[in-house]
Formats: structure tokens, C-alpha cells, sequence
């Protein structure tokens, strides 16, 4: 988690604390370089190019939480919908707006969603 807002990784560590599902930081989850971000896009695993279009892990405002059952990441979108409900509960507790990628207008309905990130958990600086 090195490169992420201290109020993130708090949320982060408070919702690891707070939960039986394993989980933790995605591989290329936290900061990225402009390179890095490239490079995900370009694999099609970002909608953000790095240079033109910035991601939120470029100024360390995001961060991607994965799924673990016995040591292996899994797809599970149950398991990501829990975890979410668990660090939106420890943001709150701790005052830190954050969007959740599985509902970005944070409007409890994710049928709405363009497209669904349910990994992707952002610094926001409305007041929810």
C-alpha cells in the first residue's frame, strides 16, 4: 500500500479487521506509475490510458481489493459485495468518503453502472 492515502489504507486495515473473508490489496492495486496504468490498459484491464486519461491509483486516491478462498484469488461477486459493505462501513466510522466500484454514484443500485468494478475502492472529496 505504499503510495496510498494514509486515510485509505486505515479504511483498508480497520475492514480487514472486520471481516472472516480474506482479502487484500490486488496485484497492481495500489499506486501506479503512468507506465504501470499504460500497461493495464492497454491488457484492457483499465479504462484509464495513464497519460490522457488519469487513474485515481496514479495520485494514490484508490486502491483494488481481491478475494481470497485458502490462499487463491477468486471471482466471486457475493464476496466482493460483503467486503464492500465492510470497508464502506469502516470508511464511515472513520469519516473518509469513498466510491465503491460496483455502484459509482453511490445510489445502492448497481444495475445502473455503465460497468462494474467491484475490485476498485476510491478517496471521493464530496461530503457523503
Amino acid at each position: 500500500m505504499e503510495g496510498v492515502e494514509s486515510d485509505l489504507v486505515k479504511v483498508v486495515q480497520m475492514a480487514i479487521g472486520r471481516t472472516p473473508v480474506d482479502f487484500g490489496v490486488a496485484w497492481m492495486g495500489g499506486f501506479r506509475t503512468p507506465e504501470e496504468q499504460n500497461q493495464l490498459f492497454k491488457d484492457g484491464h483499465s479504462k484509464c490510458d495513464g497519460y490522457e486519461k488519469l487513474s485515481k491509483h496514479q495520485f494514490g486516491e484508490a486502491v483494488d481489493l481481491q478475494v481470497f478462498v485458502g490462499g487463491t484469488a477468486i471471482k466471486s461477486e457475493k464476496m466482493q459485495c460483503v467486503v464492500a459493505g465492510v470497508v464502506a462501513s469502516c470508511a464511515c466510522a472513520l469519516g473518509v468518503n469513498i466510491r465503491w466500484g460496483g455502484d459509482w454514484d453511490s445510489d445502492g443500485d448497481m444495475r445502473d453502472n455503465s460497468f462494474n468494478d467491484l475490485y476498485h475502492f476510491e478517496i471521493t472529496r464530496k461530503k457523503l
